[in-house]
């Protein structure tokens, strides 16, 4: 496990909560391109797991995803009785991934699973890429990836498919591949190379400098994603980097965030939601962000210890029982 990526899991998690509380930094509303940070630690993550066999690169995801957001996406319909009124056909192209129109715009019935429409449809390709040549993989994942982003405006005009195929974070995933190589080349070529401890929590603080600097000026969306597009790498790298010269920090309250980042994802927007239904106001101030990313934490490390712990069991589980059914 490296120290340095938990951390940002917990950061990256930390910032969505803090953009969907209302709440802004300095006057800026931003999440710190969390989303985008998650996207580059899928992309060198899958690189760096890609030397097993496809069926177990998609089972490994499979339990890790999947199972945790149709728990998430099952108490959302039921805490709100949204299943009453909410198409079924919408329920389950949701928890099937599948981008489609909907009462919700394109987006999911859990409005976060967005991402992990972008998310699934990585790992399929990855499985595939595996399967082509397991060596070369994470470069077959990123030209496949890329091929499909310029060619689908050329063969469909349905607005789900091209908002998800398309969408500019797509590049998010091909910049974590390119970062697993090259963090590679610099572990062998600069193997002497080491860095403070500090190194990370200092490079954190410049980008969320960075962050509320041109969120707070008159910037278009463009050239802020431009911003995002070397500012993130950039973080992720050198949090690598710190990571592989021995500045890999440990902390295990932190170790335990980011474990449970994932869930903090995935129930957040459903706290804030049975928050705003029991008439607290959502107006972004400090008192009410501050609750929500302690309530959401708190929701998220008891979800990791009780359902995660529970789903990561089942595989075992299952194996087991066809080995004593056979």
């Amino acid at each position: 496990m490296i120290g340095n990526l938990q951390i940002l899991r917990a950061f990256a998690a930390s910032g969505v909560v803090i953009l969907h509380s209302n709440a802004t930094v300095f006057g800026v509303h931003t999440e710190f391109h969390g989303v985008a940070l998650f996207f580059v630690l899928s992309g060198y993550l899958m690189s760096r797991i890609s030397d097993r066999s496809a069926l177990a690169f998609a089972l490994d995801r499979f339990w890790r995803i999947v199972p945790s957001y149709w728990f998430a996406t099952a108490l959302l319909l039921t805490v709100f009785s949204m299943w009453k009124y909410c198409p079924i056909e919408h329920i389950v192209f949701s928890a099937l991934f599948i981008p489609h129109q909907s009462p919700a715009g394109i987006y999911p019935v859990l409005g976060v699973g967005w991402t992990l429409n972008l998310e699934m449809y990585f790992y399929a390709i990855f499985a595939i890429s595996i399967l082509i040549h397991r060596g070369f993989a994470p470069l077959i994942a990123g030209a496949i990836i890329s091929a499909v982003y310029f060619s689908m405006p050329l063969v469909t005009d349905n607005e789900a498919a091209l908002h998800y195929l398309t969408h500019k974070y797509i590049w998010f995933f091909v910049i974590g591949i390119g970062i697993w190589y090259l963090s590679e080349w610099l572990k062998h070529r600069f193997s002497s190379l080491e860095l403070p401890g500090y190194t990370l929590p200092a490079s954190i603080a410049l980008y969320v400098f960075i962050t509320i600097y041109f969120g707070s000026q008159d910037y278009s969306v463009s050239e802020i994603y431009w911003s995002q597009i070397f500012s993130v790498p950039a973080l992720f790298l050198i949090s690598i980097l710190a990571a592989n010269s021995g500045a890999d920090l440990k902390s295990k309250g932190i170790l335990k965030m980011g474990d449970a980042s994932y869930a903090c994802y995935l129930l957040h927007t459903i706290l804030i939601e049975f928050l705003r239904h029991k008439g607290i106001a959502t107006s972004g101030t400090f008192l009410f962000a501050t609750g929500v990313l302690v309530g959401s934490w708190s929701l998220a490390i008891l979800w990791h210890l009780c359902v995660e712990k529970f789903i990561s069991t089942l595989p075992r589980r299952n194996v087991r029982i066809s080995m004593q059914s056979s």
